[in-house]
């Protein structure tokens, strides 16, 4: 049987990154070991030749992708020092996220504090509670995007590896839409517009993880559209964001340098992020996967999928006399 090859066009928003990073922005949430095996076996190719990872790729390259690079069989897995072991009790807990199934896919409603992944500490995250959504399907799901730990909200999985190539596609082409919910502290001005800068990351922050800072020079270009839902005085505003890039920590740092940042964003918004007196603010992230669009796909017309709002941001808008437009 032939192994089916899939070659994608590198776009100037996606362009002067490494070949690795890439594939994970634009292929899927895969651990990074799994493209760097798939590189040296000559699985993803870089206009037709083996490249390393850190080989970087512009506007108008391709890239050629043999085979499932993200299948969870024995060639391609990575290893797994500890895997997370999955008891009934997250089996429901798993099982009661889901909104949405049907033979190709599943889509999910992925709680605040939840990693999309293992990692270092990491004993709980979505990917090891995969085989409780497996349901009636012949394949355990797959990871097609991701999101942070601390936003809560809608997610897509594939349930086989078609449609994971499928719903691959629709994120590289664009044809597939996220909307994000965010509670920020004062008001956007103008109250609609779009954010564009070249995002680069920096050195850790105080919490030792990753940080990302706007530049004048190289980094990544980064496009965000917003819009002012409701506002309360000059001083809290519901808003919605569309990213047209998918950048990491890309909008919160766009909040943030607009002097908006989002309620509970203590890592860009710093003690301005943290509302006191007055009403008393959950100080959990306030940025919400809202809802999702599909184009017509898996024989099906256009889709919309929306996320319920996650309770501590359901409580702040209740606490502060807000709510989303009809």
């Amino acid at each position: 049987m032939a192994m089916e090859r899939r070659t994608y066009k590198v776009d100037a928003m996606d362009g002067n990154t490494r070949l690795d990073r890439w594939c994970q922005r634009i292929l899927g949430s895969a651990p990074n070991s799994v493209y760097q095996k798939a590189l040296r076996s000559g699985r993803i190719r870089l206009d037709g030749k083996k490249a390393e990872g850190s080989a970087r790729v512009f506007e108008g390259m391709q890239v050629e992708v043999r085979g499932d690079i993200t299948s969870p069989d024995k060639a391609q897995a990575p290893r797994e020092k500890q895997p997370m072991k999955l008891s009934l009790e997250m089996a429901q807990e798993a099982q009661s996220y889901v909104l949405y199934k049907d033979k190709d896919i599943l889509v999910i409603n992925k709680p605040a504090g939840l990693a999309v992944q293992g990692g270092s500490k990491v004993t709980k995250h979505l990917d090891g509670m995969l085989p409780a959504l497996q349901f009636d399907g012949k394949q355990v799901p797959r990871l097609v995007h991701r999101l942070d730990k601390d936003t809560s909200g809608v997610m897509l999985l594939a349930r086989h590896s078609a449609a994971a190539a499928e719903l691959q596609r629709g994120f590289v082409n664009k044809t597939i839409r996220k909307t994000y919910l965010a509670l920020v502290v004062n008001v956007p001005n103008p109250y609609t517009g779009e954010i564009e800068s070249n995002l680069d990351k920096v050195a850790r922050g105080e919490d030792s993880r990753e940080m990302v800072r706007s530049v004048e020079e190289d980094g990544k270009r980064a496009i965000t559209r917003y819009r002012t839902l409701e506002h309360l005085a000059k001083t809290m505003a519901l808003v919605e964001l569309e990213p047209i890039t998918g950048r990491t920590h890309q909008l919160r740092v766009h909040m943030a340098e607009m002097k908006c940042p989002m309620v509970g964003d203590g890592k860009y918004g710093g003690g301005a992020a943290h509302v006191k007196g007055g009403v008393e603010l959950s100080g959990k992230l306030h940025l919400q996967a809202w809802k999702i669009y599909l184009p017509p796909m898996f024989g099906k017309a256009e889709r919309e999928f929306e996320a319920p709002l996650a309770p501590h941001i359901a409580q702040s808008l209740e606490s502060l006399g807000l709510s989303l437009p009809e």
